[in-house]
């Protein structure tokens, strides 16, 4: 049974890349169709693929072959339903109420076994909510549903599981996810590793400045902080260990920018697709608009990474070490895919869809000339499993969030939740953004960041553009948010796969990690502030919002590492530089000004404090 298991998992994995290559090419299935298939194929992959790891468990295994039945069933009865369901006017039979019922607890079990418990259990209350509504305190009481009713808005309508979540993961998201299972099987990843290793590791503290380089370009593609912890953390955190970091510390830089690399253009995380169709925006509208913010992020991680490494007087890798140059030159054509998708998404204007198609099968071809990247029957086994499975918590967790989505709209939860949040916040927006930053984290931890951020852009954004904030900002606030909790403890999923390869204590590593991280707390409210930093001004403005803005991460790298360039600081020092980082939040010259003054002045009291220390000694 286990191996008839084993070649149902792959075959289903087979069909399921065959389908969305071909819709990729030629089109998609209208209405639900596409929808049904590609989440009827995610739950067969997932079962069958559970039916293996639940081996010596028979009720366990029992299940999996009746939840991979009713998961595929309901999803088929769905796309041959669609059609005739559109006509009827909002009829819902019997039948229907059946198959939609089976639906909804397959997606709850599957969210619960491939995700884990807590978005589980946040759509069962919404749930519990849809039926009990009618009791709650005034400010969230509604009319309640009918079960017919909920299973039609939850079930057979746009505004549910079939939603726009669903439909990104079934159209752009999972084309990505393929293209990253060819990335790693023609040694794209590993050349960006490779390049990043060499352009960076004979620098003070190269391999963890590695690390970060690499995690932005190879975590870009990856769309996940944990896999992108596990594809370039078993090469740098090792190195970082031998170079002279502590596990921990090796760790969370590790986990840090895995984590910084879903939200580094061109490719970012999942949830940037689900951006664009959220904000009804072009997808490259969403990558400008995180270009800048990004490349802080993993500038400030880079400035940390440099006064640690100063500090504890850390060399660079040696010359054996490094990759060879002219190595890396000759296979320089294994960076051309990122250049072709850029160049599709930005200059041709293509699709994203078509652009992550024509770049999957220049990808493959490119691969064709060299023996080491050339694609063999192993490597595409490995494709088909990588791609079928990598799409799993991504679908399940886009469907389930419909339900969610059902919810709030057909209660009319999300206007009512957004006058409470402000009033709550008395009308004071960045009262309302800590709010929302505790309640990011709070959903956010254990749950991948598509998820997170489909919870919190229903049910929190529309709270903060109530307040006058730019749409973009709001979203990409809580999506910053979402994914930030990778490294925030008590759940930082990140940081605990880096402490598996760091061999060190998980805690202390996600503590590091969220230390390493501030820049990504600070980050938000200053774009949220400054719109300027989303790409919303002139070429003089954005410089200079820019300039302000490189400062203000500067000083909270140093606050944060206990240390300047050229001395260490005492913990009055430290909270100077802290105030200093917040004063250059406020788009307001004399906030900048005041910033800045303070930061010259900390470093030459410090730099002269420890110049009299040393003459003393």
């Amino acid at each position: 049974m286990k191996k008839v298991m084993q070649r149902i998992n792959f075959a289903l994995a087979l069909v399921f890349v065959c389908f969305h290559v071909y819709t990729a090419l030629f089109g998609v299935i209208p209405g639900n169709g596409q929808k049904s298939v590609h989440l009827g194929l995610v739950l067969g992959i997932l079962f069958s693929g559970l039916f293996d790891k639940d081996e010596g468990k028979p009720a366990l295994q029992a299940m999996d072959i009746i939840l991979l039945v009713a998961g595929m069933a309901s999803a088929a009865y769905i796309y041959y339903i669609s059609p005739a369901y559109e006509l009827r006017g909002g009829i819902t039979y019997v039948q229907d109420v059946v198959f939609g019922t089976i639906l909804i607890v397959t997606l709850l079990l599957a969210t619960w076994r491939r995700i884990g418990p807590v978005l589980s259990i946040v759509a069962m209350l919404f749930v519990a909510y849809a039926f009990f509504g009618k009791y709650a305190p005034l400010l969230l009481k509604h009319a309640g549903f009918t079960y017919t009713r909920y299973i039609h808005l939850t079930v057979y309508t746009a505004d549910g599981i079939f939603g726009t979540p669903l439909n990104a993961s079934a159209t752009f998201i999972v084309v990505f996810i393929i293209l990253g299972a060819v990335f790693n099987a023609t040694g794209v990843g590993d050349y960006m590793t490779s390049l990043a290793t060499c352009l960076f590791g004979r620098f003070r503290g190269g391999p963890a400045k590695v690390a970060v380089v690499a995690s932005a370009l190879f975590g870009s593609i990856s769309g996940s902080a944990s896999a992108n912890v596990i594809g370039t953390g078993t090469f740098t955190i090792p190195m970082m260990k031998k170079m002279g970091f502590d596990p921990e510390f090796s760790g969370a830089v590790e986990a840090t920018a895995s984590t910084g690399g879903q939200i580094m253009p061109p490719v970012m995380g999942s949830a940037a697709f689900l951006m664009a169709e959220v904000l009804q925006v072009r997808y490259w509208d969403v990558v400008k608009a995180a270009i800048i913010p990004a490349l802080l992020y993993f500038i400030a991680i880079m400035f940390m990474v440099d006064l640690y490494a100063r500090r504890n007087h850390i060399r660079g890798m040696d010359k054996s070490e490094v990759p060879d140059l002219k190595t890396i030159i000759r296979k320089l054509y294994l960076l051309s895919p990122l250049v072709l998708l850029i160049i599709l998404i930005s200059v041709t204007k293509l699709s994203i869809t078509r652009s992550g198609i024509y770049t999957l099968v220049f990808t493959v071809f490119i691969s064709c000339f060299d023996k080491d990247t050339r694609l063999s029957l192993k490597k595409l086994k490995l494709i088909v499993l990588d791609s079928g499975r990598g799409c799993t918590s991504v679908a399940i967790a886009c469907a389930l969030v419909g339900v969610i989505i059902a919810t709030v709209l057909g209660s009319g939860l999300s206007y009512r939740l957004s006058n409470v949040l402000v009033a709550l916040a008395a009308g004071r927006l960045n009262v309302l953004l800590i709010i929302t930053m505790i309640t990011a984290l709070i959903l956010g931890m254990g749950l991948p960041s598509t998820a997170c951020y489909l919870v919190l852009g229903t049910l929190v954004a529309p709270a903060i553009m109530a307040l006058g904030v730019v749409p973009m900002a709001a979203h990409m606030f809580v999506f910053y948010f979402g994914i930030t909790s990778n490294v925030t403890p008590p759940v930082a999923l990140a940081s605990y796969a880096a402490a598996g390869i760091a061999r060190c204590n998980p805690s202390k590593c996600g503590y590091k990690g969220f230390k390493l991280a501030i820049a990504g707390f600070i980050l938000p409210f200053m774009f949220v502030n400054n719109p300027v930093l989303l790409g919303f001004g002139n070429a003089g403005e954005i410089i200079l919002c820019l300039i302000t803005a490189l400062v203000g991460i500067y000083s909270l790298a140093c606050a944060a590492e206990n240390y300047i360039i050229g001395a260490p600081i005492n913990i009055i020092q430290r909270i100077f530089l802290f105030g200093a980082a917040l004063l250059c939040i406020d788009p307001n010259p004399l906030t900048d000004i005041t910033g800045i003054v303070i930061i010259v002045l900390v470093h030459v009291t410090a730099i002269l404090f420890d110049r009299k220390k040393q003459a003393v000694r």
